[in-house]
């Protein structure tokens, strides 16, 4: 369980593959193993690193409220902390939000930006429905349920077709996990981007399912739009989960016709 010290938090990290570094940026609530049926699929490649957030997974932090903007802080200080000096960089969700916000507070960082299924302002369904969830676990319910009901947001219907619901005991969520992703939603609800994105200058690819219900396409939509010469990819019957089988072509096509050299240049 590799941890590296980045500005106030023991961030852990995994790195695999060889090539130009590829940094991936997962969501609200997730952990670095959120990658692992993508990662065979693009480390013959890239140097795939990946991380938990502030908030999540193994990385340690200080007991205290912080805000997109910080975990872009520690997002760059990890890459220094690899001696990385710029990378590509694909976040997903509210990691599209802290890929945004690092690409504003470090754009020498950045050499290529990938958005996937991310926003300026977080949807009010969604900021609603997160909220619920957490309240729901306070109240008493188990991790199990949250991720269930997390998994009726963010999946298809066809991947709920067939399958029985059932409710079951699962495993108590601590305090202290609990606590870290109500600061990540604090720091979701903070973020908005919207007057800022026609800052961003790297080449950009945005991809979106077209039906995803935690964050419907049209946010996609207007992120894309908000960017100059930004590429715009939906992947058909995709939901807020996006399939790496879907992506990772779309991801690995846009990345040969930006290499980091040329970035450079």
């Amino acid at each position: 369980m590799p941890k590296i010290k980045a500005r106030d938090a023991n961030i852990h990290y995994h790195v695999q593959g060889e090539g130009e570094p590829l940094l991936l940026i997962t969501g609200f609530s997730g952990d670095l193993y959120n990658w692992k049926k993508a990662i065979p699929l693009l480390d013959d490649s890239y140097k795939v690193i990946t991380f938990d957030n502030r908030g999540s997974g193994h990385t340690e932090a200080p007991d205290a409220p912080f805000t997109i903007e910080t975990m872009a802080d520690d997002t760059a200080a990890l890459l220094d902390a690899l001696n990385i000096e710029r990378a590509h960089v694909l976040g997903w969700s509210m990691g599209g939000n802290i890929a945004q916000e690092l690409t504003f507070r470090h754009p020498h960082k950045v050499a290529n930006l990938i958005l996937m299924s991310t926003y300026t302002r977080e949807p009010d369904r969604a900021r609603f429905a997160i909220d619920a969830m957490i309240h729901s676990v306070r109240e008493g319910a188990s991790m199990d349920t949250f991720q269930t009901m997390m998994q009726t947001w963010c999946s298809t219907e066809s991947f709920f077709r067939g399958k029985v619901s059932v409710c079951e005991l699962g495993e108590e969520c601590s305090i202290n996990v609990l606590n870290g992703f109500t600061r990540q939603k604090k720091a979701l609800d903070a973020f908005d981007s919207h007057d800022r994105l026609h800052c961003i200058k790297v080449p950009t690819l945005v991809i979106h399912g077209d039906e995803d219900i935690m964050v419907p396409i049209n946010f996609g939509e207007k992120v894309a739009a908000s960017i100059a010469n930004s590429e715009f990819e939906v992947i058909e019957g995709a939901g807020h989960f996006l399939p790496p089988s879907g992506y990772v072509p779309l991801v690995l096509d846009f990345l040969a016709k930006h290499p980091l050299r040329q970035s450079l240049a």
